[in-house]
């Protein structure tokens, strides 16, 4: 490793273990959750990191613009990120902050798709849609306000969304709705990361690419209980949800459970292949009980929950390997959006007058 690499990474690690250090001293989750009231957790965001999410109280009383507070934090500490680095590393980055930029032109297009073919009045949801430049040039208010499809694909012509928005015409959407678009969008995304990982050198590729593998085999095992089990999806369709890499898709686990019939498949036997632990968090579902609807829900929650917390074990352990990585600085993201998340569950549990014991319960 070069002296300039050991330099950079020396830096970045100082100041991310410093960042890391703080969060973990901080006692805002904690004083949140004790916090009686939403009035009084805004008085605890007012003294903290976070006093920029209380203002917009202050201004507002509104729990969405502070929510879009929050999201505006996340958008400039990966930029804060993203200048520490250099090259392919401060590209991976980028990237990453494109993946909100996604989820942010989604839910744009949502609104559009429910004004435009719909016709439902949006005024005042669009109020909470972040509409400052987070990586292209997209004019998000000309977005929100346009009259044709055509016109939305005008607003996103400096992006690298036009594409593959595009390619989808008015028809598509009035046939199909926005699933198909969003689901080209996300795969979009993922085809540019782990080209991205390509280019990273060989010590941050390798890193990257068992983390990012991870989070792949997590979505689509998500993808084969959601679609595959809950909304008893066909094979085909369940396949073209599916992404390209890990160890999940190409698996002979995953062929014979869609070869099933929809409505004979078992999550578990596929959720247990990998993760075996899952087995004693799970009960038997029968298809004739009248709450099957409802069991079959939070059983999906508490799978998704199960492997949210696999996820956040791989992270925490990055924290004590290789520092001169960009390891460190995947594990500061999760962390960061983790405490973010927190902040926001618990600001929403104050505004609908739920008990501490509740809350902390949805939090676990």
């Amino acid at each position: 490793m070069s002296s300039d690499r050991v330099s950079l990474y020396g830096f970045i690690n100082a100041k991310l273990r410093a960042k890391i250090g703080l969060m973990r001293q901080s006692k805002v989750i904690e004083n949140l959750l004790h916090a009686s009231s939403l009035v009084e957790a805004v008085g605890v965001l007012r003294d903290s990191k976070y006093h920029a999410v209380a203002e917009a109280y202050d201004r507002t009383g509104d729990l969405q613009q502070m929510e879009l507070v929050l999201l505006g934090m996340e958008i400039s500490m990966y930029k804060e990120v993203a200048r520490y680095l250099e090259g392919s590393s401060a590209d991976l980055i980028n990237h990453l902050l494109e993946k909100i930029e996604i989820d942010n032109l989604k839910n744009t297009l949502r609104l559009w798709y429910s004004s435009i073919m719909r016709q439902r009045p949006i005024r005042h949801r669009s109020e909470y849609l972040f509409k400052e430049i987070i990586l292209y040039p997209i004019d998000w208010t000309a977005l929100i306000n346009a009259t044709s499809w055509d016109v939305v694909g005008e607003s996103l012509k400096d992006s690298p969304y036009h594409a593959t928005v595009t390619a989808f015409s008015e028809q598509d959407l009035q046939q199909s709705g926005l699933f198909p678009l969003e689901t080209a969008l996300d795969r979009m995304w993922y085809v540019h990361l782990m080209d991205c990982v390509k280019t990273l050198k060989k010590a941050d590729e390798e890193v990257a690419t068992s983390m990012f593998l991870l989070e792949i085999d997590l979505r689509n095992l998500i993808m084969l209980v959601r679609y595959g089990w809950y909304h008893h999806m066909d094979a085909d369709a369940v396949k073209k949800l599916l992404l390209p890499w890990g160890k999940v898709a190409s698996s002979k686990e995953t062929e014979a459970y869609l070869r099933q019939n929809a409505s004979e498949r078992n999550p578990h036997s596929i959720i247990n292949r990998y993760y075996p632990g899952l087995e004693q968090e799970t009960v038997p579902l029968h298809r004739e009980s009248t709450n099957y609807d409802e069991a079959s829900l939070l059983e999906t929650l508490k799978i998704e929950g199960y492997l949210a917390e696999r996820r956040k074990a791989i992270y925490q352990r990055m924290l004590a390997q290789d520092p001169f990585t960009i390891g460190l600085s995947l594990s500061y993201f999760f962390l960061f959006k983790e405490e973010t998340s927190m902040v926001k569950a618990i600001l929403n549990g104050k505004y609908y007058g739920y008990e501490e014991a509740y809350i902390r319960g949805v939090l676990v």
